[in-house]
């Protein structure tokens, strides 16, 4: 009876892998988010091989990114993006600020030419003022795979509230 079991047990595996390869396959991504006092950090995808790490200083408003060139050996950082959110924001830094922030992947159109949007965009949104902010990354991937230590600037591509009207009702 155990013979007969396993038969039924070998065929079954074998007809699921032989089903399972003729199915698409997709690659699986992750983003990872965490924070510690005054201080955030996120991952998100540029393109389908590089992710990029960003942080946020919530005292002063700094926003920046980090792509690592795998390419280069040793690794080396290939762009590091800077902004300030607190204009975007019109946030008063003496008033405590309490910031949030995750990335997602939003598909924006190329603008032409060798530059052209990473994959992720990043959404910080500080909580007293109800106020959120989406910043997007161009990238030019010819010129990161030959270049080390490039500086771009995330560009706002949304700025408003997400109460009262806005995202989140």
């Amino acid at each position: 009876m155990w013979k007969q079991n396993f038969g039924f047990l070998a065929a079954g595996l074998m007809v699921g892998l032989v089903i399972g390869g003729f199915l698409p396959h997709a690659p699986i991504y992750a983003t990872a988010t965490d924070r510690q006092d005054n201080f955030a950090i996120a991952t998100g995808e540029i393109d389908g091989e590089f992710e990029g790490v960003f942080f946020l200083d919530f005292l002063t408003g700094d926003l920046t990114g980090a792509l690592v060139n795998t390419s280069k050996l040793p690794p080396l950082l290939g762009v590091v993006y800077t902004h300030n959110v607190m204009k975007d924001l019109e946030i008063d830094a003496s008033k405590s600020p309490k910031f949030l922030m995750v990335t997602g992947k939003l598909p924006i159109r190329p603008a032409g030419g060798t530059n052209q949007w990473a994959a992720s965009v990043i959404y910080v949104a500080e909580v007293n003022s109800g106020k959120v902010a989406v910043y997007g990354m161009p990238f030019n991937k010819g010129a990161f795979n030959q270049s080390a230590g490039l500086k771009g600037q995330f560009t706002a591509l949304y700025v408003g509230p997400f109460r009262q009207g806005g995202i989140v009702r």
